[in-house]
């Protein structure tokens, strides 16, 4: 079969009367980065690499010398300047920061997606191929070598900051990543990951800036020594930890910068099991530094197993974790150095006829400065899933971790999460974590047309101690109790609503809203107004 050039081929089939141009890009970022596993209990445990279809799009008039091939799609990159946005300018306009505008945005467009998803769909074997992003790079590329992106674009507007009415805030965050993995054998891969992470409209003078914006930066760079089905691996470098359902050890993918550690970490793995090995450095995302660092001497050390049907058809995972900071200050003012061990086990399950469950229990010992860490935690989760139209899940959900019941003991009372992706798990208005609080949460999935989530959430939020504060998602003190401890443990309830929806198989499209009704206590400690968060993302993976 005659060769033809990669360009030509793109050519003759963007002049093609009634077609469209499928682009097309083989192994994404999940075969060559290290991107969390999705949340295992209910979504799958491991990353697959797989051929994925991008957007279809019209095809030009013509395509000119300028246009053909990558040399003239990239023609015009000379670099990249941190401190210079890459974001259209309408992203930064002030109108954006109406909060009508967010949630009338939302409802309109969950409608258009109700409307698009209730579409017939059509058959994938009548689609015409088209020319894959592959094919446009040539034929000469070697199987070595993979490439793969992604973009993604959030509006977030918040209202009632500090329950307090009037103090709102609008803004995008924009998210820009490039891979390139390179397999020069089979039980050798190199994976680098570069991010650019902007936050047109923030606010200036947030004290946790870099969770928002960071210009160019290396996000991942990293070796891994034996191939995926080896029994042992071994990777060194900067990479991403995701462990379980992330409530200890996350990559806080929901953040525009993310999360990434300095690590060593050896995998071992037989049959139905696996044991991981590691010691790390959390990266410091700090928008001055050229290159972000890990901070010298905050580390976290561990070893996390999963066996599979200990329990029958379930997945028991224990698990022991060491976290250092060279200088920490007491509830008693007293300076001097953090160890905190954490030890737990998860066990969880899904497909036991329609029920599924989700539980663990943690405890910490330790000290911090000299005091010593007496704390703990607990989550179970069951669910139902029913055999309906929509295929609806009900699931009830209660989440403890400890406080801190005399603030001038000595003693450290109040559960840490460490280093976890809590966004999913205490409300979508980040104003809950956990740390001294109860919450139960209870909850309903949906899918109504294939191409179409919907998820609806209730929490009820009580302090654990009186005398402690209510934490924020990140652990940081959010709302300090009276000097005498609090009259009521009641924090208050908080309602979300959220939707996804794949457009294609590569671009993606989700939003939500939640609101916090204020309870006793927030109304006794603050200004006592509900909080609003509202939220629209839209996905592009190339």
């Amino acid at each position: 079969m005659s060769q033809t050039r990669p360009e030509a081929r793109l050519a003759a089939a963007a002049e093609r009367p009634g077609k469209t141009v499928v682009l097309e890009w083989r192994n994404w970022q999940t075969h060559w980065t290290q991107n969390p596993a999705p949340f295992t209990g209910h979504e799958g445990s491991t990353p697959s690499s797989s051929t994925i279809r991008l957007l279809a799009i019209k095809a030009p008039d013509r395509i000119g010398p300028a246009h053909r091939g990558f040399s003239g799609l990239f023609r015009h990159v000379k670099g990249i300047d941190r401190r210079k946005s890459l974001v259209p300018t309408f992203i930064s306009n002030p109108g954006y920061r109406a909060s009508r505008m967010a949630l009338s945005g939302i409802f309109a467009v969950l409608a258009g997606v109700c409307a698009f998803a209730s579409e017939p769909q059509q058959d994938p074997a009548d689609t015409d191929p088209g020319v894959t992003l592959e094919h446009g790079i040539g034929d000469s590329m070697p199987d070595w070598l993979s490439l793969s992106g992604e973009f993604r674009v959030r509006y977030e507007n918040r209202q009632a900051l500090g329950y307090s009415k009037g103090r709102d805030d609008g803004y995008a965050l924009v998210r820009t990543r490039l891979d390139i993995g390179v397999e020069p054998t089979t039980w050798l891969r190199f994976g680098f990951q570069g991010q650019d992470a902007r936050a047109p409209g923030i606010r200036e003078g947030l004290s946790n800036i870099g969770a928002f914006r960071d210009g160019f930066d290396v996000r991942q760079a990293y070796a891994e020594f034996g191939g995926s089905k080896s029994p042992v691996t071994v990777t060194v470098g900067r990479q991403l930890l995701a462990y379980g359902d992330q409530r200890l050890v996350g990559a806080l993918d929901w953040a525009n910068t993310s999360r990434a550690f300095d690590a060593v970490k050896l995998v071992v793995r037989g049959p139905g099991a696996k044991i991981d090995i590691f010691s790390a450095s959390v990266v410091q995302n700090d928008p001055e530094r050229r290159i972000n660092q890990s901070a010298e001497g905050n580390n976290l050390h561990g070893i996390y197993a999963a066996f599979e049907n200990v329990l029958p058809g379930s997945t028991l995972e224990p698990y022991v974790l060491w976290q250092t900071t060279p200088v920490v200050v007491s509830e008693l003012n007293l300076r001097g150095d953090l160890d905190r061990y954490t030890t737990g086990v998860r066990a969880w399950a899904q497909g036991l006829g329609p029920w599924d469950y989700n539980l663990a229990i943690v405890g910490q010992r330790g000290k911090a400065a000299g005091a010593a860490i007496q704390a703990w935690g607990y989550y179970a989760e069951l669910g139902y899933s029913l055999d309906k139209r929509s295929s609806p899940r009900l699931y009830a959900h209660y989440n403890f971790g400890s406080g801190d019941e005399n603030p001038e003991d000595g003693r450290v009372g109040g559960f840490v999460d460490l280093y976890p992706t809590a966004h999913r798990w205490y409300g979508y208005n980040d104003l809950v974590g956990w740390r001294n609080v109860k919450n139960l949460r209870l909850g309903a999935e949906l899918k109504p047309r294939a191409k179409l989530r919907l998820q609806f959430d209730f929490h009820s939020f009580w302090l654990v101690s009186r005398r402690d504060a209510l934490y924020n998602v990140a652990g940081r003190l959010s709302v300090a109790p009276p000097q005498d401890g609090a009259a009521e443990s009641k924090i208050g309830d908080e309602v979300n609503a959220t939707f996804t929806v794949p457009v294609t198989e590569l671009l993606s499209l989700g939003g939500g809203v939640g609101y916090m009704f204020p309870g006793p206590f927030l109304k006794a400690s603050t200004p006592g107004f509900g909080n609003t968060f509202s939220y629209l993302v839209i996905a592009y993976k190339f």
